[in-house]
């Protein structure tokens, strides 16, 4: 995100700074060197062919939290029920003090 005295993004789109190990830099140059293409060009290709996937995982993880959630929130109603009603069947009964 651009700070106040930045524009939104100038040419093909926003830059994005990140910080990478050495070894990845190398890598990185050595492939742009060869190819003589730029990092940029390789950082893109692998975001677009990564981003899916992270995407499909957050949501994955998401809709297992929503189910846990769910199952727990049903096993408590379910439980709760019960209790009542085997409250209700012992004062019923006159087996409770």
């Amino acid at each position: 995100m651009a700070t106040k005295g930045q524009k939104s993004w100038v040419g093909r789109g926003p830059v994005i700074s990140v910080r990478v190990e050495p070894e990845l830099v190398e890598r990185l140059d050595a492939l742009a060197a060869r190819t003589n293409r730029s990092r940029g060009v390789y950082l893109r290709m692998a975001l677009w062919a990564v981003l899916p996937s992270l995407e499909r995982m957050h949501w994955e993880q998401v809709a297992a939290d929503f189910e846990r959630l769910a199952i727990k929130d049903a096993f408590e109603e379910i439980t709760l029920g019960l209790m009542e009603d085997a409250l209700k069947k012992d004062q019923g009964d006159g087996t409770a003090p």
